[in-house]
């Protein structure tokens, strides 16, 4: 006779197994966990219509004017995708010449996109054509369009929704003049940028590829550098980036803001430069060090001087400097550079003043 199966107690059978997991109860947590996610796209979703028409009313009371061709979400319940187009905008007018009025930029495409359950981290998308009209500090007008826009981004944001970190990349892109002065760039092979914030330090690195400037750039400035600006490269801290991102750039300028340059590249025709820097800001003057590792010093100078960007009675003790300049292993020699009321000095020589 076959023995029963489990423990035996007063003739009564036992099973010993409980199953915690089973079939049904996956199925029940499945749901509560859609219902929820459902629940924070909802959430999401008002949280983020109200927070732009509350930017824009905002940016309104300012005196601002913004415009858009109308706002699409989508991605439900998994993720939230905001779609724009036309997004206009345009800065309080003045009647006397300012970089940060009398300004407008117009949008092409515009995508923000983020995972239901990730809402502080976005990805950035913007494709067509973007129009910018600003002005120069002596009136002059830059009005021109960027064809094509092609620009990926990612922005990461904190919980009390300052930045944490950012990111972009952007590809090929011709500028195209339309009224005024044509901008000094008019062609751009790539470009990309990375931030990264640690409590009131942002750390930038920057880098753009083969930028080819206007034709109608200053004759004397073609003529020593050339029309092609092959590389540009920042790694930079700047200090007290709370400020700067909240009140703007002003406000951090009048708080002696600081950046800070580890490594900044420039290869320009025959510039080929290298070097760091250290400014902080007085009266909106930068006033600091700048370090210059540079090849082909002397010859660089020669041209500059020639063309008359150096006054005449230095160039003989600048040239004595640059010679008694140790040359390092990749060729170059390190030029000293202090800025300080308006005026840049290499030693006790004034050689710019702005």
């Amino acid at each position: 006779m076959r023995k029963p199966k489990g423990n035996l107690k007063g003739g009564i059978v036992r099973k010993t197994e409980n199953r915690l997991i089973t079939i049904p109860r996956l199925i029940i947590l499945a749901l509560l966990l859609l219902v929820m996610t459902m629940g924070l796209w909802i959430f999401l979703r008002g949280a983020l219509v109200k927070s732009l028409i509350g930017g824009i009313a905002n940016l309104e009371t300012q005196g601002y004017e913004v415009t858009h061709g109308g706002l699409t979400i989508e991605g439900f319940p998994f993720s939230i995708s905001a779609v724009s187009q036309d997004i206009s905008v345009r800065a309080p007018r003045s009647s006397t010449p300012s970089p940060v009025q009398n300004w407008s930029i117009k949008t092409g495409n515009l995508q923000m996109r983020s995972a239901t359950l990730t809402p502080l981290s976005w990805d950035i998308r913007h494709t067509g054509q973007m129009r910018i009209d600003m002005h120069g500090r002596a009136g002059e007008r830059y009005w021109f369009e960027i064809a094509p826009t092609n620009i990926e981004a990612r922005a990461v944001a904190s919980l009390r929704g300052t930045l944490k970190s950012a990111r972009f990349d952007m590809g090929r892109a011709q500028l195209n003049s339309l009224v005024g002065t044509p901008p000094i760039i008019s062609k751009i092979e790539h470009l990309d940028g990375n931030i990264k914030v640690t409590d009131a330090v942002a750390n930038i690195a920057l880098r753009a590829k083969d930028l080819r400037l206007s034709p109608k750039i200053p004759a004397i400035i073609d003529n020593i550098l050339g029309r092609k600006l092959s590389l540009i490269e920042l790694n930079a801290n700047i200090d007290n980036w709370p400020l700067l991102e909240a009140s703007g750039a002003q406000a951090w300028q009048t708080a002696a803001g600081r950046i800070k340059a580890e490594h900044w590249a420039v290869l320009w025709g025959n510039a080929d430069m290298v070097g760091n820097f250290d400014l902080t800001f007085k009266n909106g003057k930068p006033e600091g060090t700048i370090q210059i590792r540079i090849k082909n010093a002397k010859s660089l100078i020669d041209n500059i001087t020639a063309a008359g960007l150096i006054p005449a009675q230095y160039t003989g003790t600048i040239n004595s400097l640059i010679t008694m300049r140790e040359t390092d292993e990749e060729g170059r020699k390190t030029i000293d550079l202090t800025i300080k009321n308006g005026t840049v000095k290499m030693g006790f020589i004034p050689i710019f003043e702005f």
